[in-house]
């Protein structure tokens, strides 16, 4: 018979599920406390030697409470949910079947109350509890992958406090247990992708890893794919999803992904859809609000960060006092006060900042993860103050913050290179200021540590910058090594795990960098150095390709496997960062296929890596693709001429020859030139010679040449009596037509954008020796290792046999009838026995077709349309019948046997201005698809005299052809022949600049 305790436990019980469906159903609070009521009765009628009984009741009666707490974050629920919890575990003998479930119960309910008061006793006992719950647990069983993820989620919450490293680690670990132990298609698995993801972006936060925010995102596009419409997680899942990608954007400046986190954090409707006074909803508020101050400080728009400081008021007013995320809510509006001060100037804004950040800082407890960047930010608001106000306590109270952030930064923080840049800048400030000489030391010593640290490497970057500039000025002794830092670095700013066009655009605005570190080691005497950081801080892209396509014959023989690991990897990492930039609808299976293209290009460049570190620890590789030294460099030098680099700042320009049998650079100064007029000539060539015009049937392009023959006889004057002629005399040349010398010239700057092969005195009056061609054959190379390997390969050259000659029809742009002539001219020349000629013309030169027999034939001619595009140069191109070949496409091309490319085009060699030490233009790209010389444009051709030119020049090649085919490296001396053939038949004139001016030869 059962008692009449018992009845009414039994009574109790039944009352207790009523309430909590209709709870569930109705979300009445009043229903909750009913049960609990109802609940607090059937335990306290359980006759105590009933063991078992009580623990299963007071394990509801906890889980209950919690369920309250979780509504009204009552803390005396929390507190009672642990104490039955507890109950329920010590009720429990070892063994049970039920202890697993009643230790995580109350590893739970700790985790709950320490998200609350912050108290980290509350964390440690849970994560205990949770242990013992895995523990208890038998290998297999159903409810192991559920323990796995709160146990995962208690280390991350412990590491959101302590940062303690190994929490982190322990949390992905378990949380991907909890992924890897659930079946395809469980009702669980979305929640556990969800705090994968989030243990992700918490590591990433800590160590600026690419792979580790990569695979966030993947792992909350999971989440929230995987998870049913109208369920009530959605909301947090897009939350997060959009939290990801706005830690991404912090690391890359990549707008897509601040758009993204924008576009996921409204697709959460959290703040429309939930209910005032919702636990989650100042999260919420803060979510959108951060996202809205990122893009602010990446656009400027003030309706931007009007938004974000909206949000982040509403995220404080909403969070209760003593709430442990109310310092984050604090921070985060105080940071956009701060933002909104940067761009208005307004001191309402930045006094609303330091009180935000003061009261963030000040509810932060000592030891909390987070302290360090509150510091830094409350720092930022009060160096910002003083430079507009100009109170030195500002600049004092910058200093004090920004070093106790420094101090108390977990070691190996993601975030010292930023903390210590801050400090570095507020010593600085204070130092102009008041010329107290020690600042300036404590500013370059901080500047140096946040170059070193680790974290992201636009960061590291920007200290090394700032410390070798000021080491400059105060510490000649050390400023070489601040300068090779910051070179290296460069690098690492278009890592290999970026596409080429997010390289590119990393690269923006570096290049006054480089030539200031050029003079600098020209100053102190240094060429060595100024050769090794021209030759690694420039065309870092080609070179990352070129190595990529390295032949490792020497590792092959020794180590077989390694070398062969080594080029898949290699091969795989060349197509995912030639790949096009992604384009997404919007639609999140494309988001995620997007990010599973991401995440693998991620971690092929992470492989690529660890496998050269492991080839430079084997005997006799430690230089394996290591930048080459200056002596390495020198020692390649082609015997047949010198490589001349030029460099140009506002306060100085030099050359720097490169003569095989030196052991060193020569450096010759040319103190007459300078950046300002480099960049007038410049200007004359892009306004005066480059105008915008209709296209006539003049010329190849969809730019005209002003016809100013006494601007460009100005500019090629002014280039041979400030640049050119210094250095021929230099060198020791003379106008002996019998004895001339290569010259390869390697430009800086804006002398890329100068024709320099054609500096000279012309007209009427000319004599011998007042041009370069009278002293030399001129070439071009992007860089000095391309034209050494080139070199190298010409001792094994194979001569070209088959040559591609393409004419397409390009219906959707104007005519150019000329090339018609040129290419039928070219094939009747070259009817010899040796040369076979494949002609595609008209509909027949399609892209497709092109590139497939660009495979089989080594020689290529075009004679079409091309194109430098201003907005996106890797789109530069030639036209073909179905669209642009564009610059892209060709560098992925594996050709076999590449030989040598004539691009009868305009703009071919035409780089772009903003990379201009990057030589992005088709030129290069044919260099870097691996041919050994090229003959491009670099600006629009005349389509008259373009047949006549392209006749002499391959005239000249089949005068000097053996049996074995057309010789690629006379290809120089072809181009400066079909030159002087030019001059002699057109004279001096207009007509004549404009036909051979434009065309310059690339390689060897």
């Amino acid at each position: 018979m059962i008692s009449a305790a018992g009845t009414q436990a039994i009574f109790n019980l039944r009352r207790v599920q009523e309430f909590v469906r209709r709870f569930d159903d109705m979300g009445n609070v009043a229903d909750i406390t009913q049960a609990i009521e109802h609940m607090e009765s059937a335990v306290s009628s359980v006759i105590t030697p009933y063991i078992d009984s009580y623990g299963t009741l007071s394990g509801i009666l906890g889980g209950l409470y919690a369920r309250r707490f979780e509504y009204t974050a009552n803390v005396q629920d929390i507190d009672s949910a642990i104490r039955h919890d507890q109950n329920a575990v010590e009720s429990s003998p070892s063994g049970h079947a039920d202890l697993p479930s009643r230790f995580n119960n109350l590893g739970t309910s700790y985790v709950r109350r320490f998200e609350r008061t912050g108290d980290l006793k509350d964390i440690d006992s849970a994560i205990s509890h949770l242990q013992n719950a895995v523990e208890s647990t038998p290998s297999g069983h159903a409810n192991l992958p559920a323990l796995f993820n709160n146990l995962g989620t208690s280390y991350v919450r412990r590491f959101e406090r302590t940062g303690d490293f190994k929490d982190i680690d322990s949390a992905v670990s378990h949380l991907q247990n909890a992924v890897e132990f659930t079946p395809s298609g469980h009702a669980n698995l979305p929640a556990l992708f969800n705090n994968l993801g989030t243990s992700y972006v918490r590591r990433f936060e800590r160590t600026g890893d690419f792979k580790d925010i990569d695979s966030a995102i993947s792992h909350h596009q999971n989440a929230v794919e995987s998870t049913p419409s109208g369920h009530p997680d959605l909301q947090g899942r897009f939350n997060n999803l959009g939290n990801s990608y706005l830690n991404r954007f912090e690391r890359t400046g990549d707008l897509k992904d601040i758009d993204s986190a924008i576009s996921h954090h409204q697709n959460a409707k959290a703040v429309e859809s939930t209910p005032s006074g919702h636990p989650d909803l100042p999260g919420y508020f803060s979510n959108l609000g951060t996202s809205y101050a990122r893009r602010f400080k990446r656009t400027g728009d003030l309706n931007d960060i009007d938004s974000a400081i909206s949000h982040h008021q509403n995220a404080v007013e909403s969070t209760p006092s003593g709430h442990p995320d109310l310092q984050d809510r604090f921070n985060n509006l105080g940071n956009s006060y701060l933002n909104c001060f940067e761009r208005t100037g307004d001191l309402k804004d930045i006094n609303f900042a330091i009180s935000h950040l003061q009261n963030a800082v000040e509810s932060t407890p000592s030891g909390h993860a987070n302290l360090s960047s509150r510091f830094n930010n409350l720092g930022n608001s009060y160096a910002r103050r003083f430079e507009r106000a100009g109170d030195l306590k500002d600049i004092n109270s910058a200093i004090s913050h920004h070093q106790k952030a420094v101090e108390s930064a977990p070691s190996g923080h993601a975030g010292l290179p930023r903390w210590l840049n801050n400090l570095g800048s507020s010593y600085s400030c204070r130092f102009k200021h008041s010329q107290y000489f020690p600042d300036i030391e404590y500013s370059i010593t901080s500047y140096r540590r946040g170059a070193a640290s680790n974290g992201a490497p636009s960061m590291r970057l920007k200290s090394a910058k700032l410390a070798a500039r000021h080491s400059s000025i105060h510490d000649h002794f050390h400023c070489i090594n601040d300068f090779s830092l910051a070179i290296t670095l460069l690098s690492e700013v278009a890592g290999l795990e970026q596409t080429v066009h997010r390289r590119h655009i990393n690269l923006l605005d570096h290049s006054d960098f480089l030539g200031a570190a050029v003079a600098v080691a020209l100053i102190l005497g240094k060429p060595d150095s100024a050769l090794e950081w021209l030759e690694q801080g420039r065309c870092l892209v080609w070179n990352q390709i070129n190595q990529l396509r390295t032949p490792v014959g020497s590792l092959r023989m020794n180590h077989p496997t390694l070398a062969n690991r080594f080029i898949e990897v290699a091969k795989a990492l060349e197509s995912h960062g030639t790949r096009s930039s992604p384009f997404s609808s919007g639609r999140l299976a494309e988001e995620i296929r997007i990010q599973d293209d991401t995440l693998n290009h991620t971690s092929l460049a992470a492989d690529y890596r660890q496998l050269l570190e492991e080839i430079r620890s084997l005997p006799d590789f430690d230089d394996f693709l290591q930048p080459p030294k200056a002596v390495n460099l020198l020692s390649s030098i082609p015997s047949d001429g010198p490589v001349i680099i030029l460099s140009i700042l506002n306060t100085r320009c030099d050359a720097l020859a490169l003569i095989a049998g030196l052991s060193e650079p020569l450096h010759i100064p040319l103190n007459d030139f300078s950046l300002v007029e480099a960049e007038t000539l410049k200007k004359a060539l892009q306004v005066d010679l480059l105008k915008e015009a209709e296209v006539d049937d003049r010329e190849r392009g969809m730019r005209r040449v002003s016809e100013s023959w006494e601007s460009m006889s100005g500019i090629l004057r002014a280039l041979w009596d400030k640049v050119v002629q210094p250095i021929v005399v230099a060198l020791g040349y003379s106008p002996n037509p019998s004895a001339r010398r290569r010259i390869w010239w390697c430009p800086t700057g804006p002398l890329a954008f100068l024709p320099l092969h054609a500096a000279g005195i012309y007209g009427t009056s000319y004599k011998p020796g007042l041009c370069v061609s009278d002293f030399a054959v001129s070439s071009y190379t992007p860089t000095v290792q391309s034209l050494n390997q080139k070199a190298a390969a010409s001792s094994t050259t194979r001569k070209c046999t088959d040559i591609l000659l393409i004419n397409p029809n390009t219906p959707s742009l104007p005519a150019i009838p000329f090339t018609q002539k040129e290419i039928y001219d070219l094939k009747l020349i070259m009817n010899k026995p040796h040369i076979r000629t494949l002609l595609l013309e008209d509909d027949a030169a399609t892209m497709d077709k092109v590139k497939a027999d660009m495979q089989t034939c080594n020689w290529v001619h075009f004679a079409c349309h091309g194109i430098q595009d201003v907005g996106d140069p890797l789109k530069s191109g030639v036209h073909l019948r179905d669209g642009r070949l564009e610059l892209l496409e060709i560098m992925r091309q594996k050709l076999s046997n590449p030989e040598f490319a004539f691009l009868s085009a305009c703009q071919t060699s035409k780089g772009d201005l903003k990379l201009s030490e990057e030589v992005v233009h088709l030129a290069a790209g044919m260099l870097a698809a691996g041919y050994r010389g090229v003959v491009g444009t670099m600006w629009s051709i005349s389509d008259r005299h373009g047949p006549e030119f392209a006749k002499w020049f391959y005239e000249y090649l089949l005068e000097n052809m053996g049996t074995d085919g057309l010789d690629s490296t006379k290809a120089a001396y072809a181009l400066d022949y079909a030159t002087r053939k030019v001059r002699d038949t057109l004279g001096e004139g207009d007509d004549a600049f404009l036909t051979w001016v434009p065309y310059v030869h690339f390689g060897y």
